[in-house]
């Protein structure tokens, strides 16, 4: 009996192992936000949560990438079947700050959109529009 109890606990960190090889799974989806600066497509990948993200958070250094590229390197270490919600606002009472002041977050064009929506798709990821 304990040798089965042992053999199935290995078997659920195998499994949780091999789920999480491509990423960190999260309860909550992934938000992503999108913003301009001088001609460049900047975006934040974030853990989604329950809690209204601020925007130091979302714009942090840590956070950013900067164009599609870096954009898609981030998406391929989402575990397939998550889904990303993109925002085309900041959180409800998001307070700017000085480094925040002129950050307008939205969503790009319709052609980039249907192009970072062609590369969740390929990595198996649901985009949704928010």
């Amino acid at each position: 009996m304990l040798r089965k109890q042992i053999m199935a606990g290995f078997a659920a960190v195998l499994i949780l192992a091999t789920a999480n090889a491509r990423g960190q799974h999260s309860v909550k989806g992934y938000e992503l936000y999108s913003w301009k600066v001088k001609g460049k497509w900047h975006y934040s990948l974030l853990v989604g949560s329950n809690r209204a993200k601020t925007y130091d958070e979302i714009i942090s250094k840590n956070a950013e990438r900067i164009g599609s590229e870096e954009l898609e390197e981030e998406l391929k270490k989402i575990p397939k079947g998550e889904e990303v919600v993109w925002m085309g606002d900041a959180p409800t009472g998001a307070r700017r700050t000085e480094t925040s002041k002129d950050i307008d977050l939205k969503h790009p064009t319709r052609k980039r959109i249907e192009r970072i929506k062609a590369i969740c798709d390929r990595l198996g990821i649901r985009l949704k529009l928010a």
